[in-house]
Parts: C-alpha cells; structure tokens; sequence
C-alpha cells in the first residue's frame, strides 16, 4: 500500500472535510487514519497490530516524511542497506520512500505521520501552502537545515515533551475520528510551527543502526524461540546456532525488538495465556503448559503479577463480559 497515491486517487474533496478510516492489513485490527489538511501534505494515524504491511514503491517519489512514535515501534531502512528503529517518543524524519513493505518487529506501532509531497511545489519547493509559511515553516528550509545531521537519508531527534503532548493528541483524535478538518489544520500548524522554531535544537536520539545480517539473526531467533512457547529455549542455545557470543545476540534482539530476549517472550506468553483464557474453552493447567510453565503455581504468580488477577479470576471475568 502506498497511502499518498490512495489518498491522490481519492481526493474528491472529502478527504479535506474528514478523516478516513482504511484498513491496512488483513487482521481486521491494524488501520490508518488519514487527512488531507492543506495542498500537498498529509498527516494520518498509524494504529497497527501486525507485523508488515506491504507497499507499492514509488522511486520518482520526492517528499518528507515525519513519522512521530507513540506506541511500539517501526523500521526504518537506511541508504547504506542498514536498519534502525523508531520507538516511543522518537521523531523519524526522512526523505525516501519505502521500498517494500513498512516493518513493526514486535507486532505494535501507533503513531502520528506527516508528509510532504515536495514534488508538488516545484523546484524550489514553493510555493508551500501559505497557512505554514504564516507560522514560519517552510518544508525545503527545514529539510535543507537538518540534512547536515541526518545519517544515510534519516534523522531521528527526541522533540520536546510539548511537542510530543501534542503530537500524540493529534494522533489520539485521528484514531478517534473525533476531530473536524479545522481542528486538524490548528493542531498540525502548533506542530510546525514548534518544530521550526526548535529545528535547531532537535536532540538526535542516538540509536544505533544493525546490519542487514545482525537484523536476520534477530529474526530467525525471535521465530525459533516463539514457535512453540511450550518449549523453552535460551539465549546460550540460540547464540550457539548462529555461531555468535550471547551478548551479541542480546544486542540485535533488543535493537531490533524493543526489548531484551527475556522480556519479549515473558510479555508474549502473558499475552498468549490471557488470548487462551478468554477463548474459556481451556483449563488454567493446559494454559500453563501451552505457554511453557511445568509449574501451575509458578504460572499463576507470573500471571498474577502481570496482569494484576490470578488466571482464574481473569477467565471468570472474560466470560461474564461475552455472556
């Protein structure tokens, strides 16, 4: 999918008086809320609940991508075949389209994206809609300040918390579909606006990139090790079938994931047992076992103190819901 030309195809005016609403994957969770505000820019809300959503390169494609994190995280590949990833409270801002298909290694990504079809001003970008201009935000001179620090065609900044503030109001109302087209315009002019006035300032975030074979490593072991979760394997066993140390290992994980290798898989099988539980079909013991735990006992103390509940009293509760 490539939600510029989608939204192209389908500005018949009422992408300007309205936020819609398009299903980005097949799992009937993960969506994108879109908005056209002014002339060659547009800004939706990523809600995302699987692991990639294909999309249709556009290598003519001219613009600027801000892509601002509030939940999980996504990829971002770099021009030197590199990858690093955006989590919570990290500004992304590139100038590339995506090749093949946008990636969230952990299955969640929600986030605010605002783009710029610089193509559509002309050679020197102009003219930019005279609303930004107004506040002082001209996309060609924000881009031209921040390449210097930008590395193989990103930059990734922690903006302040009253931009971030805002910017996940924005992205909440979006999601929300609460929120009219002149509302959307004043919140996205505050966010330029603030980012030219503290362009100079944007602090990088600092994280490194991983290879395109140390970002396979992490892969393939996140699927060896989530494959059966009754079965338990460790970083050791793992590291020694990619013939690399333990700490490397860790490392790529926790890159690419989000998260160490111990925390990734405690959180999935919480989450397993809980989708197991709700199913009401199965007991607390068989739960247990399918998420790995030989020890009832052991499995209701994680749950517990997971989930604030015992496993019980979780599965008692989901069935008085759906009754």
């Amino acid at each position: 999918m490539n939600v510029v030309n989608w939204l192209k195809e389908h500005d018949n005016g009422d992408t300007r008086s309205a936020v819609t609403k398009l299903a980005c994957a097949g799992d009937g969770k993960s969506f994108i809320y879109l908005s056209l505000p002014f002339e060659g820019v547009y800004c939706w809300a990523n809600d995302v609940y699987c692991k990639e959503i294909p999309t249709d390169y556009n290598d003519s494609f001219r613009g600027m991508s801000l892509n601002f994190c509030t939940d999980g995280g996504c990829e971002v590949s770099l021009f030197n075949g590199n990858y690093v990833y955006v989590r919570k409270g990290i500004l992304s801002i590139d100038t590339s389209a995506t090749k093949t298909a946008h990636h969230y290694p952990s299955s969640r990504y929600k986030g605010l994206e605002i783009i710029f079809t610089l193509d559509g001003f002309g050679p020197d970008y102009t003219p930019c809609p005279r609303e930004l201009l107004a506040i002082g935000f001209n996309p060609h001179a924000f881009l031209k300040e921040l390449e210097e620090k930008s590395t193989h065609g990103s930059f990734l900044a922690i903006p302040g918390e009253l931009w971030q503030r805002k910017a996940s109001r924005l992205a909440d109302h979006l999601i929300s579909q609460d929120i009219s087209i002149e509302e959307i315009r004043f919140y996205l002019m505050e966010l330029l606006f603030l980012l030219a006035k503290e362009s100079c300032q944007l602090k990088p975030a600092g994280i490194g990139s991983v290879s395109k074979g140390q970002r396979k490593i992490a892969a393939e072991a996140e699927r060896i090790a989530t494959q059966d979760l009754s079965q338990r394997i460790t970083v050791e066993e793992l590291a020694k079938q990619f013939k690399i140390s333990p700490s490397s290992l860790k490392k790529y994980f926790s890159q690419v994931y989000g998260m160490s290798f111990s925390t990734y898989l405690h959180k999935l099988r919480m989450e397993t047992a809980a989708a197991l539980a709700s199913e009401g079909t199965h007991t607390i013991g068989e739960i247990a076992e399918r998420t790995g735990y030989q020890s009832q006992s052991k499995f209701g103390t994680a749950f517990r103190e997971y989930f604030g509940k015992t496993p019980l009293e979780f599965k008692r509760l989901q069935t008085v819901s759906s009754s």
